[in-house]
């Protein structure tokens, strides 16, 4: 697990292994599919075309069906900008992919049929593996950001995820047997009164940083409480200017790292310390659903670049995409514990989703029987001249 890759020398800007991923995962599929469309003459520029809307329909589909998922959550946020920004900030993952599937199939089939002119099902079938493809590297980035993790087992290939992540979040508050935390890893929000972990980020902040904020907060925290003891009006301007030039230099840190520099105050201890005790936890043994996604899609794209040099009918890759995705969905969903059985009583939203896609790619393959097994728009396309072709072309014309 590494939700952070690295970090932008310079700037500061941390780029999170979830969205490296699947961005990777993007331009693999897309030059697949370009590949594909060139070897059985479609144009590479369409598919270039449709990949670029992938990328956002994908990812504003996944975040819009994610939100409305857990929309308590978010409104709990406070005022409406801060839930615009909860809403927006994709840093640390919070895509559900259905969401993005069907909004980048739409969208995708749309651009087709009225910008491009071409063939809806020709070139809905080049894109379907690399769908699948791009499936199976976005697992890679759930795994990365330890997302999307499954229920306890005692397999031999079970894993095990560090202390802050969502699993060990989950596990505590399941109360299971196993996966209490020690109290020097907890606080209580002083605004709700709930009690929570400690930001796992912030503990791996470099050491010497938070032992210097905790001096400052140390020092700020005298200020303060000699202001309330002090009526001398000297000694209180010169601890008021001192406040001030603390919270002028680290207010911002202070702020945002205040629960942990709490703690490390009221246990005694180091940032080192804190650091090696959250580094000691790992959560409950649980199923790697991410690894079995991540298979378990490399599998259906390469059947389904299979199926397509074998159709008969254009079309038809894409409609098994929908039977048989969602089948291998359903059974992931079995053994996954973040998403809550919340839909008609009996279903996650990605069960229902897969029962509803499943049931749309059997009536497609049923109405294809009765199209044309060649769609008439599937036209072969010729790559534009070059310079030199140009020239002779207009010469011959000449002459």
């Amino acid at each position: 697990m590494k939700p952070i890759f690295f970090t932008v020398p310079g700037l500061g800007w941390e780029v999170p292994g979830y969205g490296v991923m699947l961005m990777l995962g993007l331009f693999v599929a897309i030059w697949w599919a370009a590949r594909r469309a060139l070897r059985s003459g479609g144009s590479p520029d369409v598919i270039l075309n449709c990949g670029f809307i992938a990328i956002v329909a994908g990812v504003v589909g996944s975040r819009i069906m994610y939100v409305a998922h857990y929309w308590a959550g978010f409104r709990a946020q406070g005022n409406w900008l801060d839930v615009f920004w909860a809403v927006i900030d994709v840093r640390k993952g919070g895509l559900e992919f259905y969401g993005g599937f069907l909004l980048t199939a739409v969208v995708v089939l749309l651009w087709l049929r009225f910008r491009e002119k071409v063939s809806v099902r020709w070139y809905l079938d080049i894109i379907a593996p690399s769908a699948a493809l791009g499936l199976a590297f976005g697992r890679v980035g759930c795994l990365v950001n330890g997302c999307c993790f499954g229920s306890t087992c005692e397999l031999p290939w079970a894993i095990r995820f560090p202390f802050g992540s969502n699993a060990c979040t989950h596990q505590w508050q399941q109360r299971l047997p196993g996966a209490e935390l020690r109290e020097e890893l907890l606080y209580a929000d002083e605004t709700t009164g709930v009690v929570m972990h400690l930001p796992r980020d912030l503990l791996y902040t470099a050491p010497e940083k938070l032992d210097r904020l905790v001096a400052a907060h140390r020092e700020l925290m005298a200020c303060k409480d000699q202001l309330g003891r002090t009526s001398d009006p000297g000694e209180r301007e010169r601890l008021q200017a001192r406040a001030r030039e603390l919270a002028r230099r680290d207010g911002k840190d202070l702020s945002r790292y205040h629960a942990v520099l709490v703690n490390m105050e009221k246990y005694g201890l180091s940032a080192a310390e804190l650091r090696a005790l959250a580094a000691s936890y790992r959560t409950l043994p649980v199923h790697p659903t991410q690894p079995y996604s991540t298979i378990t899609a490399l599998l259906i794209a390469l059947l389904l670049d299979a199926l397509y040099w074998r159709r008969t009918r254009d079309g038809q890759v894409l409609c098994t995409l929908f039977v048989i995705e969602p089948v291998a969905r359903w059974m992931l969903e079995v053994i996954r514990a973040d998403n809550p059985v919340d839909t008609i009583g009996m279903f996650t939203i990605s069960q229902f989703l897969a029962v509803c896609m499943t049931l749309l790619g059997l009536i497609g393959l049923l109405v294809l029987r009765r199209l044309p097994p060649r769609s008439p728009r599937a036209r072969l396309w010729e790559p534009p001249p070059t310079p030199a072709e140009k020239s002779s072309r207009r010469a011959a014309a000449g002459g």
